[in-house]
């Protein structure tokens, strides 16, 4: 650790810390999904709770939330196997304030990308509502006028990583470095994230104040696995008979990327069997039903624990620079984060994660992103 890190163990005493360096207007940018530094935005919401002179204004998306039990019945079966399904994840006071309608004027919480229809019956969500594109976030932030970054990181010796979300926070530090804007980033140490490669290692100088204890520690959130229906199965056999070898994929979170993943699987293990089923639902031989020899290159905006089962299958290998995989974020099963703890740093390093303009834009070094991502098979539906 530098001596340049102001290190907190208290959220309470390093919020006021921000506010002492910054001022009283504070626009607060909070990585989407995973990544938030919870304990460091609900002790500045606290902070905006208790002094009206404090503007608070969060930029995020994706807040992780518990299912809501809508009856006494509902609430007694979900309780007691919430935290074994969702994970002990703090609560995030500034969401709890919004679907409660009691988020003062001195807070506003504006987001780009919600859970389909969590938000539909709290009319201050649907009208701070920013409709942007993730790959336009950048420039949308550096407009507002961010000042701080609160991002959980983890931490490996003296070495630090963004780990689940790089996302957007490394274009906004070369933005800093350049003098197009001015923030503090504000970094919570969480142990249960696996410490990440690529452009989610973070330089320790690039981090302002640091949040780091065992009281500020805690489990990551954890989606649940959803059943695969006999109609995502079939999808997921059609689009495997699409994919070339040696091409390029994206997948995202949901039983259809499960079904995919798996019919990826039987085609290379048993293309028989997988030529079967092709043959059974649509009358016609499927156009690729081989197994992998070249392999597949991954390059997904979303990291999710497909792309791991598909590497072990021996179909996620045909390698850029090294790498079978470059993401932008991940928020997964408790399975997924233990998989990329157990493993060694060499076998980590080569799922790379990197910012959405790498992920999601082919602009920059453009010939060399046409020439990896050849044959590029696209799937993001829920």
């Amino acid at each position: 650790m530098t001596a340049d890190i102001s290190s907190y163990k208290d959220p309470g005493k390093l919020a006021a810390a921000i506010v002492k360096k910054i001022g009283k207007k504070i626009v607060l940018a909070l990585p989407l999904g995973l990544g938030k530094a919870c304990h460091i935005a609900n002790a500045l919401v606290d902070l905006a709770l208790r002094d009206s002179t404090i503007e608070l204004k969060i930029l995020t998306a994706l807040t992780l939330e518990f299912p809501r039990a809508d009856s006494d019945l509902a609430r007694r079966f979900l309780e007691p196997a919430r935290s074994r399904l969702f994970g002990e994840y703090p609560v995030l006071t500034y969401a709890t304030l919004l679907r409660n309608r009691q988020l003062p004027d001195n807070i506003t919480v504006n987001e780009f990308f919600f859970l389909a229809g969590s938000w539909l019956s709290v009319p201050a969500a649907q009208q701070n509502y920013i409709p942007a594109n993730y790959t336009h976030v950048l420039p949308l932030l550096l407009a507002q006028g961010v000042n701080v970054i609160a991002q959980l990181i983890t931490r490996h010796d003296d070495a630090y990583s963004l780990s689940c979300n790089p996302d957007i926070t490394p274009d906004l530090l070369k933005a800093r470095q350049v003098g197009k804007c001015e923030f503090v980033f504000a970094g919570q140490i969480n142990s249960e994230l696996p410490f990440m490669y690529g452009d989610a290692e973070l330089p320790a100088e690039e981090i302002d104040f640091l949040l780091d204890g065992p009281d500020t520690d805690f489990e990551l959130y954890s989606v649940p696995k959803r059943p695969v229906s006999l109609p995502a199965q079939a999808v997921g056999l059609r689009v495997a008979s699409l994919v070339q070898d040696g091409g390029t994929l994206q997948i995202g979170i949901g039983s259809i990327s499960d079904a995919v993943t798996r019919a990826l699987i039987l085609r290379h293990t048993d293309h028989r069997q997988f030529q079967s089923l092709c043959k059974n639902l649509s009358g016609e031989a499927p156009r690729y039903d081989t197994a992998f020899e070249e392999g597949l290159y991954g390059v997904s905006e979303m990291f999710v624990d497909g792309f791991l089962q598909l590497a072990s299958a021996g179909i996620l290998k045909r390698e850029i620079d090294g790498v079978v995989l470059h993401g932008g974020f991940f928020v997964d099963c408790r399975d997924f984060y233990k998989k990329l703890h157990a493993m060694s740093e060499a076998e980590r390093a080569r799922f790379q994660m990197k910012p959405v303009s790498f992920t999601n834009e082919i602009y920059g070094d453009e010939e060399n992103k046409r020439q990896a991502r050849k044959r590029h098979a696209l799937l993001t539906a829920p």
